[in-house]
């Protein structure tokens, strides 16, 4: 009888244990959202004021509330959920409404606060995936070239040259560049065309010779000019 009360409690509590895991499933799938159960919660409590026919809707608003949906533009009738990709800048500005609280607004019927933040976790994820699949990188600038100042700064740096001679002066072997808005550095106006890249070569040339102190280079000779109303009657110091 003591083998079989064991037997039996240990049937008792095997069976408890699976039905406590049974009994917790159902619950675990409810929590978790799908795109058909995101947009009937959208369709339920959004597109009654964000829809097509009220957002393009012709002739004078008949409401401030018809007014600022006009201006902001938002159909979410058109949207597809399940391709949140294809609009993410829209589904952004959706989630960040729905974070703040701002949508939908006061007076309006709106979902308990955890179905709230379900669905704004739900697009956030799924925003997330589609950057991943699709990367979007942006605008990204041509290869460019130093700039004069950017050249003179790299000569000082890697090869100890800061006081060039006049003849080796990088504003005399280089042209300016092209500016805008007071900045010179920007990429879309760093091009490279044949004749600046001679001039650039031509310049790097020079440039090394110097800096390994090749023996064959022609000795570089500056001049100065004096003012002609100079006076030289009297000893100048240094």
């Amino acid at each position: 009888m003591r083998y079989k009360g064991a037997f039996y409690a240990s049937a008792a509590l095997f069976v408890g244990l699976g039905s406590g895991a049974l009994m917790a499933a159902p619950a675990q799938e409810a929590g978790t959202l799908t795109a058909d159960a995101v947009e009937a919660v959208l369709t339920e409590y959004c597109v009654t004021c964000h829809n097509e026919r009220v957002v393009t809707g012709g002739g004078t608003a008949p409401s401030a509330l018809v007014t600022q949906l006009r201006t902001a533009g938002l159909a979410l009738d058109v949207m597809n959920v399940s391709n949140v990709g294809e609009h993410a800048g829209v589904w952004e500005s959706v989630v960040r409404k729905l974070r703040i609280g701002a949508m939908p607004p006061s007076g309006r019927p709106r979902p308990d606060e955890t179905t709230l933040g379900a669905v704004a976790s739900w697009i956030e994820t799924a925003l997330d995936r589609a950057a991943v699949a699709t990367p979007d990188p942006g605008r990204r600038p041509a290869l460019h070239r130093l700039s004069r100042t950017e050249y003179q700064n790299a000569v000082r740096d890697l090869l100890a040259l800061d006081d060039l001679p006049k003849e080796l002066d990088i504003a005399v072997m280089l042209p300016a560049d092209n500016a805008t808005s007071g900045f010179d550095n920007l990429a879309d106006l760093l091009f490279v065309s044949p004749t600046l890249m001679e001039r650039y070569l031509a310049a790097a040339r020079k440039i090394s010779r110097l800096a390994v102190g090749d023996q064959t280079m022609l000795p570089i000779v500056d001049t100065y000019q004096l003012d002609r109303d100079l006076v030289q009657d009297g000893h100048l110091t240094g």
